[in-house]
Order: C-alpha cells, then structure tokens, then sequence
C-alpha cells in the first residue's frame, strides 16, 4: 500500500529545503501546504525561543488507543543546499553535505502513511501527528509543546536508524559550560604577568575521563572557544561539554568529577570559574512486555524482519514525551551514517521501514 516512489520523492524534496536548527520556517510552510492538500489542518503548537517557527501538529481521529507520531524537521550543518543522488537503490548527498535522512526520512514515512491511511481507507487509531523543531538543539520544540496538548496512549518517535530496532532505552544527559576568567598580559614581554585562561582549561581538561567510560556512560568536551591573539595571554576562555548514562549514580559521579577538575586547576592558577551544569533531558526505559513494544515486534516479524531491542546512548523527542508520561518507543527507516557527509539511505530499507509502521499503526485497531 505505500507507494515507493512518491514516499522517495517526497523525501527528496524535504531535504532540498534547507532547515537548520531554528530555521524550520520554510520546511514547516512546505508541510502545512502538503498536509492542506489531504484535507487536514496542522497548528504551530509551542515556539523556541529564537527560532524561526513552532513545532506542527496534526489530529486524525479513530478508533482504539491513541497514538502519538513524531519525527523532527530540522538538521544539522552542513545542511544548506542539499543535493540528493540516488544510485543504485541508494540516496545520498553529494559529498558537500549531509543528506538530511536524519529526520527528514522519519518526516517523509509519516506524510506517506497518512496518504495511504486516506486513499486506501484504512481503519486506525486517532493519530496525534508532532513535527517538532530544533530537536538537534537540545530537544527544544519538544520540551516547549504544552503538556496538556500531548495526548496519546502511545508514542513512535520515526528518527531511529535499523529498521529492526526497537530503541525502549536511552540515557539521561547534561550539559557543562565553563568560562575561566584569567589575567591578559603581553605574551612576548611579560608573559608572567598573565594568566594564560586557555593553559588553565587545557589541564583541566587533559585529566578528565572522557569519551566511552563504561558501557552506560560517555562524556565529552566539544567546544573550546577563547583568545584576542597570539602576542596576548588570554585572559578568557569558554568550554562546553556533556555527560550522558543510564545510571543517575555514575552520571553524577561524572559531573562531580568534570567540575571538580575545572575547580581545582582553577584555584591552582588563581583563575576564576563560571561554571553552569543543566539537565538537557531524562533518561527512560520501557518495560520490555509494553503494548507498543509488542506490536512493533510483531509487525516487524510479519515483514520477515527479525525484531531487536536496544538501548541508545543519544537523545530524541522520545526522551520529553517518556518524561511526560506518553510510553514512546524509537524506530527506524534506513537513515545510516548520520551527522556527517557520508549519510545515506537505502531505498529498500526506507520502504520497508514505512511498511511497518504502517502495518503497527493497523495493528493497534485489531
């Protein structure tokens, strides 16, 4: 019932409309205007502060138990002017940038099985449709939707990878940013006179656990930003980082010990720290015999594709809509290699993983 080549169309014209994070305003003009045109009326529901536009939510009604639908329509960069290749069942970029599968393919299955619900007359579940907004950002247009507008018995988040994967598990996340304040002094004539903000930092970070610490935990420092010049000691510098687990122990054991090193090297070279710690979102996990869980494995065996359940250790919208009580699984359709120039999607695997969703979403009725 999914018509292959519209839903690829469909995807290629998504991602050749340019929409970095909080400049979702074409994109979510171009899906108001598409889903007019299958007679339904969407709503911006809950806006970001500094974005160009609000998430977009569509209601279909039905018969059974509710059910939330979401995918997110914002990218990351390199993400302007997108030139989609399809070869040998496979689309891609063009090298310069990524191809935007990460959630545009997610956005593109959801357009397709509601014209499929439509033109095939296909009893379902009243349907409670998000598109959100700068979810690369932090989840941001999820965590500004109006708690008393979610209502769903159920939740699919369409932005996993593996159309055989179930995701029923992912990590808490915080973010760190620390701005060490030192002492500029000219750096060719008296050098030990300042205090070299940028050295202070580097230590810091040099002695911190980073990257895969255990099988539950990671933490990083992606940002550095700091110096005026090279003849100058910079006197300020400004890192971010993060940490992520499943166990809120060993998450608040990495926190303690990122800011304890920033503290303590700080105090070491009498500079002085700004140190800012906040919860990006709340871990979740679903009890394995969870209804919808039960449905997605059966509507993948039913498509002889063998069911796996696993764990992330990144964020979605699935995290805002588990912590505000919807039970929301994470599902996939093909995107692989994403967040770089590489990304792709394999046209079999975007096909099937539209077909079985559709064929949960029918499920939910019987």
């Amino acid at each position: 019932m999914i018509n292959k080549r519209r839903l690829i169309n469909t995807f290629k014209k998504l991602v050749k409309i340019d929409s970095l994070s909080l400049q979702e305003g074409r994109i979510v003009k171009f899906l108001q205007k598409e889903l007019k045109g299958m007679g339904l009326k969407a709503k911006l529901v809950g806006g970001v502060r500094d974005g160009e536009v609000g998430n977009l939510m569509v209601e279909m009604g039905g018969h059974g138990p509710r059910l939330l639908l979401n995918a997110h329509v914002d990218t990351v960069a390199p993400g302007e002017n997108i030139k989609p290749i399809e070869r040998k069942g496979v689309i891609y970029s063009n090298g310069s940038t990524i191809l935007g599968a990460d959630n545009k393919a997610g956005v593109a299955a959801i357009l397709e099985i509601i014209r499929s619900l439509k033109e095939n007359k296909i009893k379902h579940p009243p349907l409670q449709i998000i598109f959100t907004v700068a979810e690369e950002t932090g989840l941001l247009g999820a965590k500004a939707l109006p708690e008393k507008r979610l209502k769903a018995d159920f939740g699919i988040v369409m932005d996993g990878g593996d159309i055989n994967a179930i995701i029923y598990k992912a990590p808490t996340q915080y973010n760190l940013t620390a701005t060490i304040f030192g002492k500029a002094a000219h750096a060719g004539i008296h050098p030990e006179e300042g205090i070299n903000a940028i050295q202070v930092a580097s230590i810091a970070i040099a002695k911190m656990r980073l990257g895969r610490i255990d099988k539950e935990t990671t933490a990083n420092i992606g940002i550095i930003k700091g110096g005026r010049a090279t003849n100058i000691i910079p006197d300020e510098v400004e890192i971010k980082g993060e940490a992520r687990s499943h166990n809120p122990a060993k998450l608040k054991t990495q926190i303690k010990h990122m800011e304890k090193l920033l503290s303590q090297t700080c105090k070491r070279f009498n500079a002085r720290l700004m140190l800012r710690v906040e919860r990006m979102y709340k871990s979740f996990e679903m009890k394995k015999s969870s209804r919808i869980i039960q449905l997605a494995q059966s509507a993948m065996e039913a498509a002889k594709v063998k069911p796996v359940l696993k764990q992330t250790g990144g964020g979605s919208d699935a995290n805002i809509f588990n912590e505000r009580g919807i039970n929301t699984i994470i599902m996939g359709v093909g995107a692989d290699r994403v967040h770089t120039t590489a990304e792709r999607i394999a046209v079999s695997d975007f096909v099937k993983g539209t077909e079985i969703l559709l064929n949960l979403i029918r499920r939910l009725t019987i």
